[in-house]
């Protein structure tokens, strides 16, 4: 199931992480669904609204993905210190984490995802890194290569482990 969330600025922080809540609401009434046993995915920007479910995971959430994420706030910009990812990581329940980031990086994105990495290694979060050298933001709908094709598939079976 994917979610479109109403993030279009960096004041929609609060409607987005709203919006996802509704989301997995709805997904975990669906008779298809085992509802004990969800992962949530993060993209881009996004990647701030990660920060809630860190903290206080609830007992169903059994992974979370998190694609060349923003976690920490962009020179200038200032957002609710609730969505601050990196001061989430490691703090609540272990969660195990599979983080994917690419080597051709915005420069503020890759200081964030560094600062991320550092505290998961610091606060002892469970966290499977899984790197494309040579991908950039957005790589997964950018760079049809093999190098982006073998991350997605890594990717999306590390989550599913942690689904079964």
């Amino acid at each position: 199931m994917t979610v479109d969330h109403r993030l279009h600025d960096f004041g929609d922080f609060a409607t987005a992480a709203e919006d996802v809540v509704a989301a997995v609401e709805l997904a975990r009434k669906d008779a298809r669904v085992d509802p004990q046993r969800i992962a949530l995915w993060f993209f881009s920007g996004a990647g701030f609204l990660v920060a809630d479910w860190l903290r206080e995971a609830p007992e169903w959430l059994r992974c979370v993905g998190l694609n060349y994420p923003a976690v920490v706030p962009f020179p200038g910009v200032a957002i609710d210190a609730r969505f601050r990812a990196v001061d989430a990581v490691g703090v609540g329940r272990r969660v195990p984490i599979v983080l994917t980031r690419v080597g051709r990086e915005r420069e503020m994105i890759a200081e964030g995802v560094a600062a991320f990495v550092e505290a998961a290694g610091e606060r002892g979060a469970d966290l499977r890194i899984i790197d494309v050298p040579e991908g950039q933001h957005g790589f997964d709908q950018l760079d049809h290569t093999e190098q982006s094709r073998e991350a997605v598939e890594r990717a999306l079976r590390a989550v599913l482990d942690e689904l079964r």
